[in-house]
């Protein structure tokens, strides 16, 4: 139903001269639900996000928001959280927080019962006399987090909001976007953390301004159309022995997985892992796929 629908975005396009950032990608986002964007730098995540946010015009397609188009330009009930921290830093916690609230038109009666709120929410009530500058990495996402939720918005755009942050504050921040989500808000989220991806209600997988795959996470990898068998080697180091795979089965996806090789066959390629051959330094084995198999896969076809 188009009145659950955040983001409805369909064949969309943009290029930056010769540089395909977006081609034909079609993004739905819905309230009360994760929506996420996986793929390497140049995917054209941050792309999509701005065209969402206004601040970038699509070449073509049509981007539906809130069940309507918006006006050129103009966006409402949207809160961003860019993947640079860009809150004032010379400014404390509860300075950043209440001037956030002002620059969205807060009426000042509501702001202590807002702010007093978003604290229980972000566990940062003791630091509120604290430059923002000197706030771990965490707690300045906690912050910036909370900053874009002072307008209250129905949608939120989180642009890798975890990258460079301590894994312990990561699994707190994405506790908070849990919370976000049973409230009914919508969130469109960037993240290179497949673990986090896993986390999404629905995610696309995107690569060279392309939707590669989408769906729910888990359906992805239950409906992954092929094997992935494990090579490792006690002589060979990773990269060379990825090298020899790579030569021996031309046109097959050879992908590095940590310290492991990863061969995709297909489905119907049988007794699999028993039929190839190793070194006698070499093993191999068939294993289930996850979602880092699945993406590499879908780049390597």
């Amino acid at each position: 139903m188009n009145a659950a629908k955040c983001i409805e975005a369909e064949a969309i396009s943009k290029r930056y001269g010769e540089i395909r950032a977006l081609e034909g990608v079609d993004i739905h986002a819905a309230a009360g639900e994760i929506t996420g964007l996986i793929g390497p730098d140049g995917a054209g995540k941050s792309s999509f996000m701005r065209i969402v946010l206004g601040l970038l015009e699509s070449d073509g397609g049509e981007l539906k928001l809130f069940g309507e188009t918006p006006e050129r330009g103009r966006r409402g009930g949207i809160g961003y959280m860019p993947e640079v921290f860009s809150l004032y830093t010379d400014l404390t916690v509860e300075e950043n927080m209440r001037f956030s609230f002002r620059i969205h038109g807060g009426r000042p009666a509501e702001y202590t019962a807002r702010s007093e709120r978003l604290y229980t929410f972000n566990r940062l009530s003791d630091f509120k006399a604290a430059r923002a500058g000197t706030l771990s990495g965490g707690m300045k996402q906690k912050l910036a987090l909370s900053c874009a939720l002072m307008q209250e918005p129905r949608l939120l755009v989180l642009d890798e909001p975890t990258t460079g942050v301590d894994p312990l504050s990561r699994r707190e921040f994405w506790r908070m976007l849990s919370e976000l989500k049973r409230e009914g808000i919508g969130i469109l989220v960037s993240t290179p953390y497949m673990e986090e991806a896993l986390q999404c209600d629905r995610i696309y997988l995107m690569n060279e301004g392309r939707i590669l795959n989408a769906g729910a996470p888990r359906e992805l990898i239950d409906g992954f159309d092929g094997r992935i068998i494990e090579f490792e080697d006690s002589e060979l180091a990773p990269q060379d022995l990825r090298r020899e795979l790579a030569a021996a089965w031309s046109g097959r996806p050879v992908y590095l997985s940590g310290r492991s090789v990863h061969l995709v066959l297909p489905a119907a390629a049988g007794d699999a892992a028993a039929d190839l051959p190793t070194r006698s330094s070499g093993t191999s084995r068939e294993i289930e796929p996850d979602l880092e198999d699945i993406f590499l896969a879908g780049i390597l076809r």
